[in-house]
């Protein structure tokens, strides 16, 4: 179950070569509200639950991936 604040892993909708990490902002019905992480609500997007775009946190650690910071994010910024 989702529930707003929780944390997951998301492709990156402005550059779907990238996997983030999101916060659930928000739901409604069968779609999720996310942010990714170190950008603000411009940038919010949706997915439906079973997305192949979301999965838990630590999926990308399993695998083998690398997680990225999301396109034009700046560190201290």
């Amino acid at each position: 179950d989702f529930k707003a604040g929780m944390k997951l892993e998301a492709r990156d909708p402005r550059n779907s070569n990238s996997v983030c990490i999101a916060t659930v902002m928000g739901m409604m019905g069968t779609r999720l509200r996310l942010r990714l992480d170190g950008s603000d609500n411009t940038n919010d997007f949706w997915r439906l639950v079973d997305s192949l775009d979301i999965q838990p946190i630590g999926t990308c650690e399993r695998n083998g991936d690398m997680l990225q910071p999301p396109l034009g994010f700046r560190m201290n910024a």
